[in-house]
């Protein structure tokens, strides 16, 4: 029994295990991840799970991806350095948090993340959708805007 893979993974970027935030408890658990170059990012109970747990399009829902530092509020898993820490936040308020296990798996996952997010279109807002009110309209046009998302009634350019 192989991974299911959809027609728009044609190339795997990289695959293997990688600590990966439950939403939960927020506990790493080990979880093998494949990501694929048309921006599918797949995650599997184990190497031979027949179906991914949960699927994502970074190359549309990604917004960025914070490493290390940067991802303040986490702390990773026992005996690993937070230089490999990797949160990646999506649209929707939404986030997946990863960690590697040294500084060169961390050195390839972002690579191959940063591919696969790379010249992606808009992100898909996940979240409430509303018609923007004549003054929002007005006000976007004189800036130049052409593209806003929504979050709890509040308009934020991207």
């Amino acid at each position: 029994m192989g991974l299911s893979l959809d027609d728009n993974d044609v190339v795997i970027l990289k695959q293997g295990w990688i600590y990966r935030q439950k939403t939960f408890f927020r506990k790493w658990k080990k979880s093998w991840l494949v990501v694929c170059l048309g921006g599918s990012l797949k995650y599997y109970k184990g190497k031979q799970s027949p179906r991914p747990q949960k699927t994502f399009n970074i190359k549309n829902d990604c917004m960025t991806i914070r490493t290390g530092k940067k991802c303040r509020h986490l702390l990773p898993p026992n005996n690993v350095d937070t230089e490999f820490l990797i949160e990646i936040i999506l649209t929707g308020e939404r986030s997946l948090k990863f960690c590697a296990h040294d500084g060169d798996s961390f050195k390839m996952w972002l690579n191959a993340l940063q591919r696969a997010q790379a010249d992606r279109t808009l992100p898909t807002p996940r979240y409430e959708r509303r018609n923007l009110r004549p003054e929002e309209i007005e006000e976007f046009e004189e800036k130049g805007c052409w593209y806003a998302c929504f979050r709890k009634n509040k308009v934020e350019n991207l």
